[in-house]
């Protein structure tokens, strides 16, 4: 059966689920339906307060990095409109998102991927973390690649069906904002990374040596560009290596710090080759 043809029976089916006492439980839903299978429902939220993008601002200026200023979450409907949006987007591309099934004014239904997601495996120590973690950073290549970017590059963002043998990535979710509103493409896609490896390095099992193997073919895939702009971004970053790696003080800033190192040994690494 076609999605478009899905469509009705879908409609009035979730309207039915919707209607049940109970069922709004909150504002992400996951839905048993006949008509498409298991589907999202996500309604919209507020806007997040501005003084959170303050001090992100104030970070990405102080350490001269433009790609980590905050992205506005304007939240409502415009939320909902980008997130359809860039869904729609990714998914004509190629990339491993949600087909959007339905939307409605107050909120939009996609296919559900799974329920773990690589951070989750990253964290617990799954014995294929190592390989999924390459997973995640060749679905960054290849939606770049096509000429695309993510919003929200964090591992939590990264589906991945623990039920397949062996496990692998599903796809991506989270598009309610668009990093293009406030930067360049390559910036965007740069900001992917930085995103990426802030919340992956600290829990990959593997010596720094092939951290910094992998992390060295990756970017050579990249476009010259995007390149020039991630070393220019492991220049500035690298200061923050000093930052404690003790867990003690939060797994952001041990986070942070790992990053931070192995953005300090990648500039290292290209000024001994120039």
């Amino acid at each position: 059966m076609s999605t478009a043809a899905a469509l009705p029976p879908l409609a009035l089916e979730l309207e039915r689920l919707r209607a049940a006492p109970g069922a709004r439980a909150g504002r992400v839903q996951v839905l048993d339906t006949l008509a498409a299978g298991q589907v999202i429902v996500k309604g919209q939220r507020p806007a997040r307060h501005p003084a959170r993008y303050r001090v992100l601002n104030a970070l990405a200026r102080l350490l001269g990095v433009p790609f980590l200023k905050a992205v506005p979450m304007h939240g409502g409907a415009r939320a909902q409109q980008i997130e359809v949006a860039r869904l729609r987007a990714l998914h004509a591309a190629g990339a491993p998102v949600p087909e959007v099934l339905h939307v409605a004014p107050d909120h939009f239904v996609m296919r559900w991927l799974g329920g773990a997601n690589l951070s989750e495996l990253l964290h617990a120590g799954h014995p294929h973390a190592a390989r999924l973690w390459d997973e995640g950073a060749q679905v960054l290549l290849r939606t770049h690649a096509a000429g695309q970017y993510l919003s929200q590059g964090f591992a939590r963002n990264m589906v991945v069906d623990a039920a397949a043998t062996p496990p692998r990535l599903a796809g991506l979710i989270d598009f309610e904002d668009d990093p293009l509103e406030v930067m360049t493409l390559p910036e965007a896609q740069v900001r992917d990374w930085l995103l990426y490896l802030h919340s992956t390095l600290w829990a990959v099992p593997l010596p720094a040596a092939e951290l910094d193997a992998r992390l060295a073919r990756w970017l050579a895939a990249e476009r010259s560009e995007v390149q020039d702009l991630f070393l220019r971004a492991c220049r500035k970053l690298g200061a923050l290596r000093v930052l404690p790696r003790n867990r003690r003080w939060g797994r952001d800033t041990v986070a942070l710090q790992a990053a931070a190192a192995a953005a300090h040994r990648y500039a290292q690494r290209h000024a001994a080759a120039h």
